[in-house]
C-alpha cells in the first residue's frame, strides 16, 4: 500500500513538472538547435561552410585536429554528399564513404594523410540527424615530437 501511494505521489510530481515546463522552449529536446558562437565558428578551417548543410553548434579545436558538432534536417543520403562537398571545398580530399541507412561516416585526406571523417546519426528528435566532424586542422604546425624510425 506505501509503495502504491509513494508511486502516485512520484507520478503527481513528474506530470506537475511536465505541466508547469509545457510552455518553456528550453525544455523542449526537440526545439530548434541553438548556433554556436562566432568565436568558436572563426575554428571553422578556411572555406569550409555549413549553409547548404545544417546549424553549426559547437566548434572545439584541441592540438592539430578540429571538431565541429552540428544538427541537420536533410535526408542521410543528400547530406553525406553535402558534406563531402563542402569539406572539399576547404581543401580536403574526399577518401569514401559508408553509409548504412541509419548512420553514416565521410572520410577526408590531405595529401598523404587521413584527415577526417564526419559520422551521421539519426537524433532523438525525428527528421534530425547529428553530425560529429572531426578534421586535422593542416594550418596548424606539426608536432615536434619525433617518432623512431628503429626498433632498439
Amino acid at each position: 500500500m506505501l509503495v502504491a501511494i509513494g508511486v502516485a505521489a512520484l507520478l503527481l510530481v513528474v506530470l506537475g513538472e511536465n505541466m508547469l515546463f509545457a510552455d518553456d522552449p528550453a525544455a523542449d529536446p526537440c526545439r530548434a538547435p541553438s548556433a554556436a558562437p562566432p568565436a568558436e565558428t572563426a575554428l571553422l578551417p578556411a572555406g569550409l561552410s555549413f549553409d547548404q548543410i545544417g546549424t553549426v553548434t559547437r566548434v572545439r579545436k584541441a592540438e592539430r585536429h578540429i571538431m565541429v558538432q552540428a544538427v541537420t534536417t536533410k535526408p542521410l543520403d543528400d547530406v553525406t554528399v553535402v558534406i563531402q562537398d563542402a569539406v572539399t571545398a576547404a581543401g580536403y580530399r574526399p577518401a569514401g564513404m559508408d553509409n548504412e541507412g541509419f548512420e553514416a561516416e565521410v572520410f577526408f585526406t590531405t595529401g598523404s594523410y587521413a584527415a577526417g571523417q564526419a559520422r551521421v546519426r539519426q537524433a532523438f528528435c525525428a527528421g534530425r540527424w547529428d553530425i560529429d566532424l572531426v578534421l586535422l586542422d593542416r594550418a596548424a604546425a606539426p608536432s615536434s615530437t619525433t617518432l623512431p624510425t628503429t626498433i632498439p
